[in-house]
């Protein structure tokens, strides 16, 4: 996969929106994995209905026309016939033999039962696919844009990157794809997007209730009572992290961040089971783009907004400048 030349340099531009460019990609890929999805029309109907779906997943839940809470119920109920028909379309597959059971993780969740041999209903499944459709794409979308913007806003860094990214592709044959212990060579790579997450996360936080009373720094906290855990807070904390606001990857050398402080995905028995996917799907984007890319931000210092994740304002746009060969 080469979402450099392919994508970027084949549609014969110069200047390159980078959040709508690396959102579809995101999203293809994981229709892809999951769903064995490839039907570009299809990808592209499914993929208009998250970004409804999204924007008001953390809206006040106020379910009227013209809130943009109805508007991604509507979108929500809308993706979910998509998948059942999807479903219902794979389980005939399964049983002509046309499909695999290994094939992609639908596959899987249809095929497969628990301790007690008990199987997923289609619904069941369709809500998981759902929710791993959202997970799987928009916060990596987020992620690699930011770090796309930061890249471009410390040439020093990317050259480190380029370095350690080019020992890598050096050191492969014309052609041969990227494998797992390459991503595990990435250190300094993996210490940027780190450093890219600890500054701005996809995810600024989450909500948990209170199973007990609980008390913390002077203040009861009554059993039941809902809780917001803010990640963008603990990132720039200064009894954390010495300059807070200073972008710096090396801070993630060594032994790293103490426990806890660092959480863009969570952390406990809760932390997020993509983690490793994620950090597979945008190093492999890293590799690819800097191998084959400079570029220069048409916007400096363009602003971010949360609407919910943080994305700049006018999507990155970007001019990109191929490697002389």
């Amino acid at each position: 996969m080469d979402p450099g030349r392919r994508v970027w340099s084949g549609a014969g531009k110069e200047e390159v929106n980078v959040f709508q460019t690396v959102k579809l990609y995101a999203f293809e890929l994981a229709c892809r994995l999951f769903l064995s999805l490839k039907e570009p029309n299809h990808i592209a109907k499914l993929a208009s209905l998250f970004n409804i779906f999204l924007k008001g997943i953390v809206d006040l839940p106020i379910n009227f026309p013209g809130t943009r809470f109805y508007s991604s119920n509507k979108a929500a109920a809308t993706i979910r016939t998509e998948l059942m028909k999807i479903i219902k379309a794979r389980r005939v597959e399964l049983e002509e033999g046309k499909a695999s059971s290994s094939q992609d993780l639908l596959s899987h969740l249809l095929t497969s039962s628990d301790e007690d041999g008990r199987y997923l209903t289609e619904k069941d499944i369709a809500n998981n696919i759902l929710v791993l459709l959202f997970a799987g794409h928009d916060t990596s979308a987020v992620s690699i844009t930011l770090l796309i913007k930061s890249l471009g806003e410390h040439p020093d860094v990317y050259d480190k990157v380029l370095k350690e990214q080019l020992e890598i592709f050096n050191a492969k044959e014309p052609g041969e794809l990227l494998k797992w212990e390459d991503i595990q060579k990435m250190k300094y790579s993996w210490n940027v997007v780190s450093e890219v997450m600890r500054l701005n996360p996809a995810v600024t936080g989450a909500y948990r209730e209170a199973l007990v009373d609980i008390e913390y720094a002077g203040y009861t906290i009554p059993k039941g009572w809902k809780l917001h855990w803010s990640s963008s807070y603990t990132h720039k904390d200064e009894a954390n992290f010495e300059e807070p606001t200073r972008f710096d990857p090396s801070r993630f050398e060594g032994a790293g961040p103490t426990p806890f402080t660092f959480v863009p995905f969570g952390g406990g028995p809760r932390m997020c089971l993509g983690k490793e996917f994620a950090r597979l799907e945008v190093l492999a984007f890293l590799h690819n783009i800097v191998t084959n890319f400079k570029w220069d931000l048409l916007i400096p210092d363009e602003k971010i907004e949360y609407d919910p994740m943080p994305t700049p304002v006018k999507g990155l746009p970007i001019r990109i400048h191929p490697h002389q060969v």
